[in-house]
């Protein structure tokens, strides 16, 4: 990853938005090219997802700064009726024992004792008092005793109404300030509004291009898988140019042995096992097994296949099918991911090779892909997000690299277990939803030290991904970074982060914390959510202060904001952000409703048998939002809906249902709670009655039972 300094490269429809929410003078991303005509229709799929993580991460901003307001406010206003209730209170016992001071002044009135007490004035002012009474102590002890009574009253009732005086003062600055919240809370109420106007319309245009941008992300994929085949043919021809005849494996195995006319090839200085080299024609060239060939060769033949879960072909592929295939005859790969790393000698990264198995995974999560390497940074790979068998880069949770002609491992090697509560991933891409749990969940960086820079998607050449992997946050150096939440640290130093900090969450969720001048924290101490981790920095490859933020699920980057916005979030599938499907990736159900299509066939299934019992048609009111919808009912409800990009409405996979089913206690509800999860939809628990939010009529589909 190769970071910039500059502002980010905005599309489109976002050239307006750098006119109402100015980028930071340092972010990740290359120089932007002129903001591209709101009516251009050849923007990609990820220039499009982009735009809507650059609008997302905007309008969480806005928002999260304005419920912050709201609580500020609401608890000034606690605060500020608490002491306004304390001073009635204290002004009313000042009144009180003023009162008292009233009736003893008029008894000794009464009495006869040569005061001046008679006016109201008086009732302040106890020195004539005092003199007076030491005047004729002596000679009537009960004058006496009145005056001390009175003498102690007096400091009673001063005291009093001193401190109704100071209550009074702090009960009126407390005013002032929850006044002060209350009109910096609806200022900002105003912005959010602002800025939802101003999403909604950013995104409006989007939902027609999106089928456009599919079919271009489509053929941009295409002419990777093509270039990379050409780099593969070059170097055959190479081969056959230099009439070199492919040796079998096991003459390759021992660089130690090999036949005359073959070197061993070096990587570091250290021979690498299973791969020559030789000259020819004053060229030095590499020299791969002829099983080694005839395997990428295979994989190669595999692109473009359709993915499907767990399919070994011919006509579909899962996330072992294409490896698999790929290495027969030679070898049968076992029929788990888990289980091919024990069987095959694993090879240094450093000296990767074409037709090498890289396994993917962790030791939280468990191995979940795997893909035959190629050159060039490259790997052959079934992939769900993209659908088909593909050539995509190696990702960055690459666990360990096998090479099946070197045979059985000299040494065991035990893939990692998944834990017991694991998320199930699919390779290429994550699950379909994932909870961070009721753990405390913070921000980065504390409220105010920071500007949002480089938004997550932003498309860019300065990226290996091709895209900005994480949320950047621009700060000055020195500012403090705390883990968002509780994990266990791994710290390292790549080239692009310099000073890297990566804490696992377990369940396959991991954060990384970029460019830190400083680091705090240990190789792997346990760490709390809040806690201070290290400093923003500008270390590794970065021309500007600022903390890079990413969120890893299953080793995939995944937008933050909606993380850092509410806590949780479920995330995307097929490779599309929430919000952001193409149409031609949805399924219908009813009355111009859509859905993704394995929750549209089981939410048919489910409507089926309602009619069966019911004898109606299941009620619906919405299904699929768009980004755009989203924004536009949040500024209206935004006390009901979710923070926009983060709804699983946008995932395609929530429907809110009516004819009965909108009422706790019906039996059109009733007839839900008891049947619906059969069909893989279920009543969520915030959504339940006596949850944090009451919504009988939510439903969302989630793993049917037999999965």
């Amino acid at each position: 990853m190769v970071l910039g300094s500059r502002r980010g490269l905005w599309f489109a429809v976002l050239g307006t938005v750098l006119a109402v929410v100015a980028l930071p003078a340092y972010a990740d991303g290359p120089t932007p090219p002129p903001p591209a005509s709101v009516t251009d229709v050849n923007r990609s799929l990820e220039e499009l997802q982009a735009e809507a993580a650059a609008v997302q991460a905007d309008f969480a901003k806005a928002t999260i700064a304005y419920t912050n307001a709201l609580k500020a406010a609401q608890t000034a206003e606690a605060t500020a009726k608490k002491a306004e209730a304390s001073a009635t209170v204290s002004k009313n016992k000042a009144e009180t024992e003023r009162h008292q001071l009233g009736l003893l002044t008029a008894q000794a009135y009464q009495m006869g004792i040569p005061t001046v007490m008679g006016t109201e004035s008086m009732l302040w002012s106890l020195a004539p008092i005092a003199e007076n009474l030491q005047e004729i102590a002596d000679r009537q002890t009960a004058i006496t005793q009145l005056g001390s009574t009175q003498v102690a009253q007096y400091r009673t009732a001063m005291a009093a109404a001193n401190e109704a005086d100071r209550l009074t003062a702090d009960a009126t600055g407390k005013r002032a300030a929850a006044n002060e919240a209350a009109a910096k809370a609806k200022e900002l109420s105003q912005q959010v509004q602002q800025k939802a106007a101003f999403a909604a319309s950013a995104m409006e245009g989007q939902a027609a291009d999106l089928d456009g941008a599919s079919e271009l992300s489509k053929q941009l994929q295409l002419a990777r898988n093509q270039q990379a085949l050409v780099r593969w043919q070059t170097y055959l021809t190479e081969l056959s140019t230099a009439k070199v005849s492919p040796p079998a494996a096991a003459v390759l195995k021992n660089p130690a042995k090999l036949p005359a006319g073959l070197k061993p090839l070096t990587r570091r200085g250290a021979p690498v096992a299973g791969v020559a080299t030789m000259a020819a024609a004053g060229r030095t060239v590499r020299v791969l097994s002829a099983e080694t060939i005839r395997a990428v060769n295979q994989a190669f033949s595999l692109l473009g296949k359709p993915y499907g879960v767990a399919a070994t072909g011919p006509d579909k592929y899962g996330c072992l099918g294409a490896a698999r295939v790929a290495w027969q005859p030679y070898t049968t790969l076992p029929n788990l991911v888990g289980k091919v790393y024990p069987d095959y000698q694993a090879v240094p990264t450093s000296q990767i090779e074409p037709g090498d198995l890289l396994v993917m995974g962790s030791k939280s999560l468990g191995l979940v892909h795997i893909g035959v390497a190629l050159d060039n940074g490259e790997m052959i790979a079934s992939d769900e997000a993209k659908g088909s068998v593909v050539v995509t880069a190696v990702p960055d949770n690459l666990y360990a690299a096998l090479r099946p002609t070197l045979g059985a491992p000299v040494k065991p090697q035990v893939a990692p277990a998944a834990a017991s509560d694991a998320v199930d991933f699919r390779c290429g891409n994550t699950a379909t939803s994932y909870n961070i749990g009721s753990g405390a969940w913070t921000w980065p960086l504390a409220d105010g030290t920071y500007d949002i820079g480089t938004p997550f998607g932003q498309a860019g050449p300065m990226w290996a991904t091709g895209f900005h992997t994480g949320q950047d946050f621009v700060a000055a150096v020195g500012t403090p970074v705390h883990a968002v939440t509780a994990g266990v640290v791994r710290v390292e130093h790549p080239a692009w982060a310099g000073n890297l900090v990566r804490i696992d969450h377990g369940n396959g969720l991991e954060t990384l914390y970029a460019h830190l001048s400083k680091i705090d924290v240990a190789d792997g101490q346990q760490v709390t959510a809040g806690q201070r981790i290290g400093a923003v920095g500008t270390e590794g490859n970065s021309t500007g202060p600022h903390l890079h933020f990413e969120v890893h699920l299953g080793g995939e980057p995944v937008n933050p904001m909606p993380f850092l916005a509410t806590g949780s979030a479920s995330m995307g599938w097929g490779g599309y952000s929430n919000g952001m499907i193409p149409a031609s990736k949805l399924c219908g159900i009813a009355s111009g409703h859509m859905l993704r299509c394995d929750a549209a066939a089981a939410y048919q299934q489910l409507a089926t048998a309602y009619r069966a019992h019911f004898g109606n048609t299941l009620c619906i009111t919405d299904s699929y939002r768009s980004y755009a919808s989203q924004v536009d009912l949040y500024a209206r409800k935004p006390s009901l809906a979710a923070l926009p990009g983060t709804s699983n409405h946008g995932w395609g996979v929530a429907v809110d249902l009516c004819g009965g089913i909108e009422k706790y206690g019906t039996a059109e509800y009733q007839w839900m709670k008891a049947h619906a999860p059969a069909f893989g939809w279920v009543h969520p628990q915030w959504a339940d009655q006596g949850g944090s939010r009451e919504e009988p009529w939510h439903w969302e589909f989630g793993k049917p039972p037999s999965a």
